[in-house]
């Protein structure tokens, strides 16, 4: 669906009508690098997005979170981590049948 939003950063939504299928996606906030200036009404972080989230036994939250983090310090990465595990612990008390995936940053390859 056009959301008039920026098409790198969204958010997008893609809706699949058959299998009654809602997406919802986005890029998180700072710190976030783009070509082009992008509202920042359009930059979210994950943590705030969940909370915002009623969830419920037909609802999937999938998230990865890493990608260009690898370039700050690791006290970022884990302050962060830290602020969405509150948001997914509370969507999880409100809509314990919630189902939530997360997929971090690869650990294997650095040398």
């Amino acid at each position: 669906m056009d959301l008039h939003t920026h098409p790198g950063g969204g958010p997008l939504m893609a809706v699949e009508l058959e299998n009654n299928i809602v997406i919802h996606w986005s890029v998180h906030g700072v710190p976030l690098h783009f070509g082009r200036v992008m509202p920042i009404i359009d930059l979210h972080y994950i943590s705030n997005d969940i909370d915002e989230i009623a969830g419920g036994p037909h609802a999937v939250i999938v998230f990865t979170y890493c990608a260009h983090l690898v370039f700050h310090p690791i006290t970022f990465y884990v302050f962060e981590v830290a602020k969405i595990r509150l948001s997914v612990v509370a969507l999880l008390s409100r809509a314990p049948d919630t189902t939530v995936i997360i997929k971090s940053g690869n650990t294997t390859g650095r040398k």
